[in-house]
């Protein structure tokens, strides 16, 4: 049978009408989604068909054997060709079908897992998912909606032509080539995925080259050889948006540089102690001008000693840094003292810009916090320049440790100082301070910069405009009537609906509980209102609530880490019969983010996000209510820092709060929306007020921010209890808010 003619003929026949056949009824039920199991029939009658045809013929074949010797070599190709023709048939089939049960499998089993993984708001994963299936279904809308929704395009291109460019995504453990440069169009995971997403690795000739974690752009790798060693390469990208919070610098290009991986050290700095440093003029700023004052190098230079009258940092001694402190980062130091050493080593301070280059607060990164593990925030003491080198997103110790001096002045005759100390909190390392160049606090470090242009760089001497050193004179800004007032403050108010709470204990021993609680808004949202309670079991009588605050680092986290410390943040607190009450505000911490620091701007956006938080703020407080344990007669308030400066509103929208201590806090300088302007709802707040202050603060500044706060508050004088600490700036030390806030709790509660 397989040397004839006529077989031949049928299975060529049958071929081209099933695969024409095929790929037209493929086309229309991906068209109309038609289900693929009618498919699967169809592919299944045409096996049927083509096995029956065969089965005929075969009883159709004639039983004559008088073939000659050639006619048997013409049977022999035909047998040849049928078997090639039977086969792609065969295959033909086996395609379809795969395809189709394929098909199948996504429609009914990956494209809903997607969809229910994305609406869980993992959308990293979504990209992970959806990244290799757009190239094996290209023409499926839904796949390309999840990767359009996960991602954006980034473009790689370098200084040298014809480079080959691989990436690596977070998920994977192998390099995928995607050609040479320049390449457009390359899909990467989108905001609102998980950090260190992808990587670019670039080879040209004997240079390999692998950029920072979710690097893109142009690459400057004809530089590579003249990175000094222990410094970084920052390539030159097209212009970005660099920004602090409350601090918007523009669009900006920064050329190509290099930074110091680590930031100076005692051991380095002493170097230039014993090479003359201090004795040589042409290394110091001097004469220069601030404000109407000429500061010239004779008279200027005998502020810069150690304890004993030497030429050193603040905490040295007769030249020599403390013993065992070599590895340390060289602190008490002011800007002239960094910018000297600088100028020693033919290097420079990085201005302002780079600074945020490579702290990664440039382009797409500007909104979005690094990985802060491990940084040296919140201590006690700094640690050696070289540890922190895990973290594998920025420089290690650009975050924390000891502020880093850079170039730039501002508007007021100070000079920045950036990325936070061993004592700031966490918003310290995006936050933007200024200092007098002449100021040596603890705090003060610096790290360096080498650039590969011998042109001076103007961005080096640009005045910074930070609003926070805005002049805004409140008192002399108007007030609103009572009327208004009452207008404003209906913004929060809502219709009554069920409370309908959702609370389970996550953690309770024989002494300590803390309850979970889960609610529905007061506005329209797909997500709850969630907050926790910690408190003691040994109190018989009713509890007294303290309902917190956060400061802004609630507004960078993504997770509720507070809950793991609840008892012994609040230890004092809970065992004196208080119960802390811990909302999860709007825009804070698990919820989904609208804000994008905590600085106030005349965006709807923020008037909108800061009426939510009040709305949550009274609903708790509805909760708290209905709780027969707690004693709403005695409820009080405490936030620090962000949660010191939302009071200034929520203590004036719901006049069941009767007390409240606030750390470190005051009025802030930029303009909101007139209806939520602060110091318009700070005037009517009535109720005894503890207010704990740093005369050394570089966030809420005391002069500019607390004075106006303490002249404006309407609490009655006797009924204040203010503290201002001398030497100390945003960060108060525990122990004296546990003293003060326990003598205010005791009279006022």
């Amino acid at each position: 049978m397989l040397g004839s003619n006529k077989f031949l003929q049928f299975s060529g026949a049958f071929l081209a009408f099933g695969f024409t056949i095929l790929q037209g009824v493929d086309w229309l039920f991906k068209k109309y989604s038609i289900d693929n199991k009618y498919f699967n029939f169809l592919l299944a009658l045409l096996v049927l068909s083509f096995l029956g045809s065969l089965f005929f013929l075969f009883f159709k074949k004639n039983k004559s054997d008088k073939s000659k010797v050639g006619e048997t070599k013409k049977g022999n190709y035909i047998k040849i060709a049928n078997v090639a023709i039977t086969s792609l048939l065969l295959f033909l089939f086996i395609y379809f079908f795969r395809k189709s049960n394929s098909e199948e499998t996504l429609l009914n089993e990956i494209l809903p897992q997607i969809s229910k993984i994305y609406d869980s708001g993992d959308k990293f994963l979504v990209f992970q998912k959806s990244l290799p299936l757009i190239d094996k279904y290209p023409d499926n809308d839904m796949i390309k909606d999840f990767l359009n929704k996960t991602s954006w395009k980034v473009s790689v291109d370098t200084d040298l032509p014809n480079t080959d460019v691989y990436i690596k995504y977070g998920f994977d453990s192998i390099w995928r080539y995607l050609g040479v440069t320049p390449i457009k169009n390359i899909p990467v995971p989108g905001e609102g995925t998980r950090e260190n997403n992808f990587k670019f690795k670039l080879i040209n000739n004997k240079i390999e080259y692998i950029g920072d974690n979710e690097e893109s752009g142009n690459f400057n790798l004809s530089l590579i050889d003249s990175v000094p060693d222990g410094f970084v390469l920052k390539s030159s990208k097209d212009k970005y948006e660099m920004l602090f919070p409350c601090c918007i610098l523009g669009n900006i290009k920064v050329e190509p540089f290099a930074v110091s991986k680590y930031e100076v050290s005692n051991s380095e700095y002493k170097e230039f102690i014993e090479n003359g440093g201090y004795e040589y003029e042409n290394f110091w700023d001097f004469p220069i001008t601030i404000g109407d004052r000429l500061y010239t190098y004779k008279n200027s230079i005998k502020k810069f000693i150690g304890k004993f009258g030497k030429f050193g940092p603040g905490n040295w001694s007769y030249g020599q840094y403390p013993n065992g402190e070599g590895d340390q980062p060289v602190s008490h130091i002011s800007w002239f003292e960094a910018r000297a050493y600088a100028k020693f080593k033919n290097l420079k301070l990085p201005n302002v810009y780079e600074w945020l280059t490579s702290a990664k607060f440039s382009g797409r990164d500007r909104y979005r916090i690094p990985n802060l593990k491990n940084a040296n925030l919140n201590s006690i003491k700094t640690r050696s320049v070289y540890e922190g080198g895990n973290q594998n997103e920025i420089i290690p110790n650009i975050a924390g440790n000891v502020r880093e001096w850079v170039t730039n002045p501002d508007y007021d005759y100070n000079y920045s100082i950036l990325g936070g100390a061993f004592n700031d909190d966490i918003y310290g390392f995006n936050s933007y301070f200024s200092l007098s160049p002449f100021d040596r606090s603890k705090e003060n470090g610096f790290r360096l910069v080498k650039t590969f242009s011998n042109n001076k760089n103007e961005l080096d001497i640009v005045k910074v405009k930070f609003q926070k050193n805005r002049k805004r004179n409140f008192e002399k800004e108007s007030d609103v009537s009572d009327e208004i007032f009452e207008y404003y403050k209906s913004q929060f108010d809502y219709n009554s609906y069920p409370l309908d709470v959702n609370s389970e204990k996550i953690n309770s021993d024989n002494i300590y509980t803390i309850e979970k609680f889960s609610m529905t808004p007061p506005y329209e949202t797909n997500e709850k209102l969630t907050g926790y309670i910690a408190y003691s079991k040994k109190f018989n009588t009713k509890l007294k609530p303290i309902i917190i605050f956060p400061n802004a680092g609630a507004i960078f986290s993504d997770r509720d880490y507070f809950k793991d410390n609840l008892i012994e943040d609040y230890k004092y607190l809970i065992d004196e019969g208080y119960a802390i009450i811990f909302p999860v505000y709007h825009s804070t911490f698990s919820r989904q983010k609208t804000l994008k620091n905590h600085w106030p701007n005349e965006s709807n956006q923020y008037k909108q996000s800061l009426t939510f938080i009040g709305m949550d703020f009274k609903r708790v407080i509805d909760y708290i209510e209905s709780r027969s344990i707690f004693d709403t007669t005695k409820l009080s308030y405490l936030g620090e820092s962000w949660g010191a400066v939302t009071s200034n509103i929520l203590l004036a929208i719901d006049n069941r709060i009767k007390t409240a201590a606030i750390i470190a806090g005051g009025l802030m300088p930029p303009f909101s929306k007139k209806e939520i302007e602060a110091h318009v709802y700070l005037r009517r707040i009535k109720i005894p007020i503890m207010h704990l202050v740093g005369k050394l603060d570089g966030v809420f500044e005391y002069n500019k921010s607390f004075l106006p706060w303490n002249k404006l508050i309407g609490t009655a004088e006797k009924d204040k209890m203010i503290v201002v600490l001398e030497d100390t700036s945003h960060i108060v030390p525990e122990d004296l808010i546990i003293k003060n806030h326990l003598e205010f709790l005791k009279k006022y509660n």
